[in-house]
């Protein structure tokens, strides 16, 4: 499995069950979001600025970490 980041497309994110429950921990209902559905061929960095409201920097620092930390298992 390639290695997941922030330059992963929101498919490839919501693909893997860690991240879609680490996503939904930090944002309640965050991979059942429209705009991450509409977006699913984007990468997580292109579509955060769209998602503000919900992403603030402590919950993007917080999945960078995540994602770090996923890569580091394999």
């Amino acid at each position: 499995m390639a290695k997941l980041s922030i330059e992963s497309t929101i498919k490839e994110l919501l693909a893997n069950e860690q991240v879609k429950d680490k996503l939904d921990d930090l944002v309640p209902g965050l991979s059942k979001n429209p705009l991450l559905a509409l977006a699913k061929n984007k990468t997580l960095k292109e579509v955060m600025d769209k998602l503000d409201d919900l992403l603030t920097d402590d919950v993007i620092d917080q999945i960078i970490d995540f994602l770090k930390d996923l890569k580091d298992e394999k």
